[in-house]
């Protein structure tokens, strides 16, 4: 079933966004998976359509949801809603590392960084 896992895959290409590098690892219609490392401070943005579900895989953090902070370390799960502001921020020495599902697919459209509202 090695070709059903949903993980870091050497190959797929990283691309730079918003939170870091990410590799796009599953999509549909409806929904996306990607695997995203979070190497500083990624920008602040909102989802106009899309909500999302962190899995923090590797490293530690801050989670930026709206005005709340949060700590973030390996097994946690977070929501993050539709149209609120946020960005994650690495705190531990290695890389933050997380899983990130988006209802509906990811579309690049939909990431409004803070600066461009």
């Amino acid at each position: 079933m090695n070709n059903l896992t949903i993980r870091y895959r050497p190959d797929i290409k990283f691309l730079e966004d918003t939170c870091g590098k990410i590799q796009e690892l599953y999509h549909s219609d409806q929904l996306s998976i990607a695997y995203v490392i979070v190497t500083g401070i990624a920008k602040s943005h909102i989802h106009r359509r899309m909500e999302e579900v962190y899995y923090i895989e590797k490293g530690e953090g801050k989670l930026y949801v709206g005005k709340e902070v949060h700590p973030v370390e390996p097994g946690n799960i977070v929501a993050i809603p539709k149209n609120v502001f946020h960005h994650l921020e690495r705190t531990s020495a290695e890389p933050l590392e997380v899983m990130v599902v988006t209802h509906p697919k990811y579309d690049v459209t939909d990431v409004i960084e803070e600066n461009q509202k």
